[in-house]
């Protein structure tokens, strides 16, 4: 492992690519080889064009506390450091800027496994034993979960090096809890390719993920840091670290059969909404276009089987 960090260090410095670059070279899985074909077809600009397709069935695994065992990879893209808005801070990622559109923002795609027809099934399903693509006996609670648990992962992720900071600290702090007052919305939806998707949208309590360096040591490859950087002092400025947020969003879910190598898709994006420093109210998924971005993105991705 120490060997691959420093080859990763020597990367950068002769080719001046970034740690996502270095990132994606190193972790990046090709799901081609797995039966699976998906590609983002449209990457606003203000987010990474290439997307991080990453094993996560262990990070599901423990986040959870070991009660989710699936098979699963994840791909996404967030918000990078390319400024396309006026008025965003400089030198510090779109993720991580409280003037950005992209601001707590992600796209991505969850890939569960229809691996031996037991824990995708388990997962996923209302009824394992019921068909695998009824969109019925899609488990709602469970593809709710995996933007939850994803959120818990990134607030874990920027708590590295938290002298004296456990599992049982995140167990105690974290939430994510469905606004009152908003009900989810629930329907069917058809993407580009007129293959319809079951669709939640709602909105829910939860925390940031803004780490606090002063009592925090981001590891440059052993933490989201290397997606989304550090935070400056103009964003501690606008906003404190672990602040409170509302992540607003929508999940599309569907079964693809493709034999041996069949899996389910969940779809996943968000906004959010927040509080500055100065009691001013934000909400990129009401008050920016961010909404129609991911629906773009959604409408114009590419996800089937690979034929054999």
């Amino acid at each position: 492992m120490r060997g691959r960090i420093w080859i990763c260090v020597a990367m950068i410095a002769a080719i001046s690519c970034s740690a996502a670059d270095v990132t994606r070279a190193v972790k990046n899985v090709n799901l081609e080889r797995k039966g699976i074909h998906l590609r983002l077809r449209y990457v606003p600009e203000g987010m990474h064009r290439e997307p991080f397709v990453i094993q996560f069935s262990e990070y599901l695994h423990k986040i959870s506390g070991g009660k989710v065992m699936v098979h699963a990879y994840n791909v996404y893209t967030v918000g990078d450091f390319r400024k396309v808005e006026a008025d965003t801070l400089p030198g510090v990622s779109n993720f991580l800027d409280p003037n950005s559109k992209f601001k707590d923002a992600w796209f991505g795609v969850y890939i569960i496994l229809d691996d031996d027809r037991t824990y995708g099934r388990r997962f996923m399903l209302r009824d394992p034993r019921g068909k695998p693509d009824a969109r019925e006996n899609l488990n709602d609670d469970a593809v709710l979960l995996l933007p939850a648990l994803d959120q818990k992962i990134i607030v874990w992720s920027s708590h590295h090096g938290h002298k004296g900071y456990t599992m049982d600290n995140l167990n105690k702090e974290f939430h994510f809890t469905p606004c009152g007052g908003r009900p989810l919305e629930r329907g069917i939806v058809k993407d580009g390719r007129g293959r319809a998707w079951r669709t939640i949208t709602g909105s829910f309590d939860t925390i940031a993920a803004l780490t606090d360096t002063s009592k925090t040591s981001m590891g440059i490859f052993s933490t989201i840091r290397n997606y989304v950087g550090l935070p400056s002092a103009a964003v501690y400025e606008s906003v404190t670290p672990w602040h409170p947020v509302v992540i607003s969003g929508r999940v599309w879910a569907r079964y693809f059969p493709c034999g041996a190598d069949a899996f389910w898709a969940v779809v996943y994006c968000n906004g959010s909404s927040f509080t500055t420093r100065k009691g001013e109210q934000r909400d990129t998924w009401t008050r920016t276009d961010l909404k129609s971005i991911f629906e773009k993105m959604f409408n114009e991705l590419e996800i089937d089987c690979v034929e054999r």
